[in-house]
Protein backbone atom coordinates (compact mmCIF):
# COMPACT_ATOMS: atom_id res chain seq x y z
CA UNK A 1 0.00 0.00 0.00
CA UNK A 2 1.59 3.48 -0.78
CA UNK A 3 2.49 5.81 1.64
CA UNK A 4 -0.90 7.57 3.03
CA UNK A 5 -3.30 5.70 1.39
CA UNK A 6 -4.44 3.90 4.55
CA UNK A 7 -6.42 6.81 5.93
CA UNK A 8 -8.03 7.62 2.31
CA UNK A 9 -9.07 3.65 2.66
CA UNK A 10 -11.12 3.90 5.44
CA UNK A 11 -12.68 7.32 4.11
CA UNK A 12 -13.31 6.29 0.91
CA UNK A 13 -17.09 5.08 1.13
CA UNK A 14 -17.68 8.40 2.75
CA UNK A 15 -16.20 10.43 0.20
CA UNK A 16 -19.51 10.67 -2.26
CA UNK A 17 -19.82 14.45 -3.08
CA UNK A 18 -19.49 16.00 -6.60
CA UNK A 19 -17.49 18.35 -7.59
CA UNK A 20 -16.81 18.87 -11.31
CA UNK A 21 -15.07 16.87 -14.32
CA UNK A 22 -12.10 15.93 -12.45
CA UNK A 23 -11.33 11.98 -12.22
CA UNK A 24 -11.71 12.15 -8.57
CA UNK A 25 -14.85 14.91 -7.99
CA UNK A 26 -15.42 12.18 -5.16
CA UNK A 27 -12.61 12.99 -3.06
CA UNK A 28 -13.55 16.92 -2.86
CA UNK A 29 -15.67 16.13 0.48
CA UNK A 30 -15.42 18.58 3.69
CA UNK A 31 -13.65 18.37 6.13
CA UNK A 32 -10.68 16.58 4.62
CA UNK A 33 -10.74 18.35 1.28
CA UNK A 34 -8.16 18.47 -1.49
CA UNK A 35 -5.12 19.14 0.05
CA UNK A 36 -5.76 15.68 2.02
CA UNK A 37 -5.06 13.42 -0.69
CA UNK A 38 -3.63 15.85 -3.77
CA UNK A 39 -0.28 17.32 -1.39
CA UNK A 40 0.74 20.09 -3.61
CA UNK A 41 3.33 21.23 -1.27
CA UNK A 42 5.15 17.87 -2.29
CA UNK A 43 4.04 18.24 -5.42
CA UNK A 44 5.79 21.44 -6.42
CA UNK A 45 8.94 20.17 -4.44
CA UNK A 46 9.08 17.01 -6.28
CA UNK A 47 9.17 19.42 -9.53
CA UNK A 48 12.05 21.52 -7.91
CA UNK A 49 10.29 24.67 -9.18
CA UNK A 50 13.53 27.35 -8.10
CA UNK A 51 12.62 30.91 -8.00
CA UNK A 52 12.46 32.93 -11.40
CA UNK A 53 11.49 29.40 -13.44
CA UNK A 54 8.28 30.38 -16.11
CA UNK A 55 5.66 27.29 -15.26
CA UNK A 56 2.71 26.51 -16.97
CA UNK A 57 -0.32 24.81 -15.12
CA UNK A 58 -2.46 23.20 -18.64
CA UNK A 59 -6.19 23.07 -17.56
CA UNK A 60 -5.69 25.05 -14.47
CA UNK A 61 -9.50 24.90 -13.57
CA UNK A 62 -10.01 26.72 -10.81
CA UNK A 63 -6.81 27.46 -10.16
CA UNK A 64 -5.94 24.89 -7.38
CA UNK A 65 -2.10 25.00 -7.90
CA UNK A 66 -1.55 28.37 -9.08
CA UNK A 67 -0.52 29.99 -5.81
CA UNK A 68 1.65 26.79 -4.56
CA UNK A 69 3.21 27.29 -8.14
CA UNK A 70 3.54 31.04 -7.48
CA UNK A 71 5.02 30.91 -4.14
CA UNK A 72 7.87 28.64 -5.69
CA UNK A 73 8.50 31.04 -8.63
CA UNK A 74 8.40 34.20 -6.62
CA UNK A 75 8.20 37.46 -7.76
CA UNK A 76 10.85 37.24 -10.38
CA UNK A 77 8.87 33.80 -11.89
CA UNK A 78 5.55 33.46 -13.92
CA UNK A 79 2.86 30.94 -13.63
CA UNK A 80 0.77 30.74 -16.81
CA UNK A 81 -2.64 29.31 -15.63
CA UNK A 82 -4.21 27.65 -19.11
CA UNK A 83 -7.41 27.20 -19.33
CA UNK A 84 -9.26 27.26 -23.01
CA UNK A 85 -12.49 28.74 -22.26
CA UNK A 86 -12.42 33.01 -21.82
CA UNK A 87 -15.01 32.30 -19.01
CA UNK A 88 -12.32 30.37 -17.22
CA UNK A 89 -9.28 32.75 -18.11
CA UNK A 90 -11.72 35.74 -16.87
CA UNK A 91 -12.13 33.82 -13.37
CA UNK A 92 -8.45 33.38 -13.26
CA UNK A 93 -7.30 36.52 -13.39
CA UNK A 94 -10.16 37.71 -10.89
CA UNK A 95 -8.95 35.06 -8.07
CA UNK A 96 -5.57 36.07 -9.09
CA UNK A 97 -5.52 39.36 -9.85
CA UNK A 98 -3.03 40.69 -7.00
CA UNK A 99 -0.24 38.64 -8.25
CA UNK A 100 2.14 39.57 -11.03
CA UNK A 101 3.43 36.60 -11.34
CA UNK A 102 0.41 35.06 -12.71
CA UNK A 103 -0.28 35.01 -16.06
CA UNK A 104 -4.32 34.02 -16.93
CA UNK A 105 -3.70 32.15 -20.85
CA UNK A 106 -6.35 31.53 -23.04
CA UNK A 107 -5.44 28.13 -24.98
CA UNK A 108 -6.82 26.35 -27.97
CA UNK A 109 -7.63 22.70 -28.11
CA UNK A 110 -4.61 21.71 -29.92
CA UNK A 111 -2.25 25.03 -28.48
CA UNK A 112 -1.62 26.41 -25.00
CA UNK A 113 -0.29 29.51 -26.80
CA UNK A 114 2.32 29.41 -24.40
CA UNK A 115 5.78 32.18 -24.77
CA UNK A 116 8.04 29.68 -27.59
CA UNK A 117 11.34 28.28 -25.49
CA UNK A 118 10.83 29.48 -22.46
CA UNK A 119 8.99 27.30 -20.26
CA UNK A 120 10.99 25.25 -17.28
CA UNK A 121 7.80 22.91 -16.22
CA UNK A 122 4.26 22.00 -17.61
CA UNK A 123 2.22 20.76 -15.39
CA UNK A 124 -0.85 18.65 -16.54
CA UNK A 125 -3.11 17.91 -13.30
CA UNK A 126 -6.28 15.27 -14.04
CA UNK A 127 -6.36 17.20 -17.98
CA UNK A 128 -4.02 14.77 -19.73
CA UNK A 129 -7.16 12.48 -20.50
CA UNK A 130 -9.32 15.18 -22.30
CA UNK A 131 -6.27 16.16 -24.50
CA UNK A 132 -6.65 14.73 -28.42
CA UNK A 133 -3.70 13.36 -30.09
CA UNK A 134 -1.80 13.56 -27.23
CA UNK A 135 1.73 12.33 -29.16
CA UNK A 136 1.11 15.23 -31.89
CA UNK A 137 0.21 17.57 -28.90
CA UNK A 138 3.10 16.97 -26.63
CA UNK A 139 5.31 16.89 -29.76
CA UNK A 140 4.16 20.51 -30.75
CA UNK A 141 4.23 21.57 -27.16
CA UNK A 142 8.15 20.97 -27.34
CA UNK A 143 8.89 24.29 -28.84
CA UNK A 144 7.63 26.29 -25.80
CA UNK A 145 10.03 24.15 -22.94
CA UNK A 146 13.28 26.20 -22.10
CA UNK A 147 16.13 24.08 -22.68
CA UNK A 148 15.89 21.49 -19.81
CA UNK A 149 12.39 21.87 -19.86
CA UNK A 150 10.18 19.28 -18.47
CA UNK A 151 6.58 18.01 -18.57
CA UNK A 152 5.19 16.25 -15.56
CA UNK A 153 1.25 14.51 -15.61
CA UNK A 154 -0.76 13.83 -13.17
CA UNK A 155 -3.92 11.55 -13.83
CA UNK A 156 -6.23 9.04 -11.90
CA UNK A 157 -4.49 5.59 -11.78
CA UNK A 158 -6.78 3.93 -14.17
CA UNK A 159 -4.49 0.85 -12.74
CA UNK A 160 -5.76 1.53 -8.98
CA UNK A 161 -7.42 -1.18 -7.29
CA UNK A 162 -9.21 -2.00 -4.24
CA UNK A 163 -11.39 0.78 -2.41
CA UNK A 164 -9.80 3.90 -3.49
CA UNK A 165 -11.00 2.40 -6.72
CA UNK A 166 -14.35 3.43 -5.85
CA UNK A 167 -12.95 6.82 -5.65
CA UNK A 168 -12.50 7.41 -9.81
CA UNK A 169 -14.73 8.51 -11.97
CA UNK A 170 -15.00 6.89 -14.98
CA UNK A 171 -13.71 7.25 -18.15
CA UNK A 172 -11.32 10.16 -17.07
CA UNK A 173 -8.30 7.95 -15.97
CA UNK A 174 -4.90 6.88 -17.59
CA UNK A 175 -2.73 3.79 -17.19
CA UNK A 176 1.01 5.17 -16.07
CA UNK A 177 1.85 2.44 -19.13
CA UNK A 178 -0.17 4.20 -21.47
CA UNK A 179 1.31 7.80 -20.53
CA UNK A 180 4.85 6.52 -21.31
CA UNK A 181 4.04 5.26 -24.35
CA UNK A 182 2.11 8.32 -26.02
CA UNK A 183 4.66 10.94 -25.00
CA UNK A 184 7.45 8.28 -26.10
CA UNK A 185 5.64 8.93 -29.57
CA UNK A 186 6.13 12.73 -29.12
CA UNK A 187 9.60 12.70 -28.29
CA UNK A 188 9.80 12.05 -24.84
CA UNK A 189 11.80 10.27 -21.73
CA UNK A 190 10.21 9.50 -18.54
CA UNK A 191 12.97 10.73 -16.34
CA UNK A 192 10.91 10.54 -12.92
CA UNK A 193 8.30 9.09 -11.50
CA UNK A 194 6.69 9.47 -8.32
CA UNK A 195 4.53 7.18 -6.00
CA UNK A 196 3.45 9.33 -3.12
CA UNK A 197 0.15 10.37 -4.16
CA UNK A 198 -2.78 7.77 -3.30
CA UNK A 199 -5.47 7.98 -6.38
CA UNK A 200 -3.28 9.30 -8.90
CA UNK A 201 0.09 8.74 -11.49
CA UNK A 202 2.67 11.10 -11.12
CA UNK A 203 5.06 10.97 -14.26
CA UNK A 204 7.56 13.57 -15.05
CA UNK A 205 9.23 13.64 -19.05
CA UNK A 206 11.88 15.72 -20.85
CA UNK A 207 12.28 16.00 -24.35
CA UNK A 208 14.63 13.42 -26.07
Amino acid sequence: MRPAHRTLVVLAPLLIAASGCSGLSKLDWPPFGRDSWQHPDDVVKALDVKSGSRVADLGAGKGYFVPHLADAVGHEGRVYAVEVESESVDELAERFRDRHEVVPTLGDFDDPKLPDGSIDVVLIVNTYHHIENRPAYFQRLQQDLAPGGRIAVIEPDSDLRGVLAWTLDEGHTSSARDVVREMEEGGYLLVASHDFLPVQIFEVFSPE
